[in-house]
């Protein structure tokens, strides 16, 4: 038998804010798991002005329980508040469910009264313990789980992270038989967009490869600034580059443009003339915000849009940014036929601690009969980046809020690889060789704003799930 503990982390100003802290994290015999990152978040809340409300949990202790005459342990947490203490006079507790310390059950914040009756055990014993005794079989699934060593770029050593220095939001595409990569480029205050090309993909960076502008500030059209977040997408047997960009006054909007018929790619004047994608009868996508970060997500037989929504940004009023989806038809990509729904609010610690309220930069690859949206959340440019998770069956209805189901920790994170801080803002692109791989930009240090790339390959555990580190 192994002892399993839970408990908060102390906070660390710079290196592990009290979002992260506050969270349910694990040791088994003294050894941290997940790297000692949080493993559990307290679901945040929405408040009457449509702003986020973060949560914290404090003080966690774990007891064996009986549900549904299944052997199970329920974790427990105090309601605290952002400076660490508890909030006075709360009779509710934070609470989730597990048979094997790998999935949860969210049980959210519940009141005394309804976690006795649940349980049939008083809050007394529920709150007894912050230690339990489990199997070493239990331990070994536990470990395997959640201390997974990274893996070694070995394939394209001339890749290693940090490459492409002030390059964030990579994309690495291959088209008829090359390799092409595209970025937001810092380096000239995120105006334009520029494309390399390759045959071999490591090639991409050599010295004597060139660097081809394919779409620059032009004023008459409206493409004054933040040239953000490009990616090449196929659709409907045609490519296509969707991105953000804003016109005199700042405010990123959602367009997408089109190769012409035989075009390449490096040609600007190959290019038709980017448009906005609207919502239903012309109208704006965005009606009181901002609209970034838009991806396509394909599902069955049915085509869709996922993007970055936020209003107010930079006031009180804030709404931190939200990821939304709708359908369109793939004879005209440029409208939507749904109005936007959506799926995903920064509600957990690692997307919204230190005021980092990020949803943002969605990006879908395929495996089996399952949709992988992978986005992320945080500081987009600091250590606090991470990449997140939704899942949802291929041929659902996206717009259908209940076909997503919302990993509740980061899939990546500063703690999932030495040297590697605030992954982010990923994509995915399979190699000649038919492997996956995740590319993403990150810092190299709690202290690093200027964003670098690196890339990693997607494995597969023997449960067919895909690995990121």
């Amino acid at each position: 038998m192994q002892k399993l503990k839970v408990y908060n982390k102390t906070t660390i100003d710079g290196q592990y804010p009290n979002g992260l802290a506050y969270s349910v994290h694990i040791s088994i015999h003294g050894e941290p798991i997940h790297n000692e990152y949080g493993i559990l978040f307290p679901k945040g809340s929405v408040d009457e002005d449509n702003r986020i409300v973060p949560a914290y949990a404090g003080n966690i202790r774990i007891a064996s329980v009986v549900i549904d005459s299944k052997q199970a342990y329920l974790i427990t947490g105090e309601d605290f508040t952002e400076n660490g203490t508890s909030i006075e006079g709360e009779e509710s507790f934070w609470a989730w469910m597990t048979e094997d310390f790998i999935s949860y059950e969210e049980w959210n914040l519940c009141e005394r009264k309804i976690l006795e009756e649940r349980t049939g055990i008083s809050i007394s014993e529920l709150r007894k313990n912050s230690e339990i005794s489990i199997s070493d079989e239990l331990t070994g699934k536990i470990k395997e789980h959640w201390n997974e060593a990274p893996e070694k770029n070995t394939k394209y050593p001339k890749l290693q992270f940090p490459f492409s220095k002030g390059f964030g939001d990579p994309v690495f595409f291959l088209w008829k038989d090359d390799y092409y990569y595209i970025a937001t480029n810092d380096n000239v205050d995120d105006i334009g967009f520029y494309v390399r090309k390759a045959h071999e993909l490591e090639d991409l960076f050599a010295e004597d490869t060139d660097v081809h502008i394919i779409l620059d500030k032009d004023e008459k059209r409206g493409l004054i600034q933040t040239f953000w977040a490009p990616e090449f997408h196929v659709i409907n047997e045609e490519l296509y580059l969707i991105f953000a960009v804003s016109n005199e006054n700042w405010g990123p909007q959602c367009h997408i443009m089109k190769l012409k018929e035989n075009g390449d790619i490096l040609e600007p004047g190959d290019w038709e003339d980017p448009k906005k994608v609207t919502r239903p009868g012309g109208k704006k996508l965005g009606e009181d915000g901002i609209t970034l970060d838009m991806t396509y997500v394909k599902s069955g037989d049915r085509h869709y849009y996922v993007w970055s929504y936020r209003e107010k940004i930079g006031s009180p009023m804030d709404s931190g940014s939200m990821l939304m989806v709708g359908e369109f038809n793939p004879k005209n990509p440029y409208e939507l036929i749904t109005e936007p729904v959506c799926i995903s609010r920064p509600l957990y610690g690692f997307e919204n601690t230190n005021g980092t309220i990020n949803n943002e930069g969605p990006y879908a690859f395929y495996h089996g009969k399952t949709i992988y949206l992978v986005y992320s959340g945080g500081d987009a440019r600091g250590y606090l980046y991470t990449v997140g998770m939704l899942t949802a069956e291929d041929g659902a209805d996206l717009c259908d809020v209940t076909v997503w189901k919302k990993a509740q920790t980061p899939i990546l994170s500063f703690k999932s690889v030495e040297g590697e801080f605030g992954p982010g803002h990923n994509s995915f692109f399979c190699d000649r060789d038919g492997d996956w791989w995740i590319a993403y930009h990150g810092v190299t240090s709690f202290e690093e704003r200027i964003i670098s790339d690196g890339i990693r390959r997607i494995r597969f555990d023997k449960n067919d799930c895909p690995r990121f580190v």
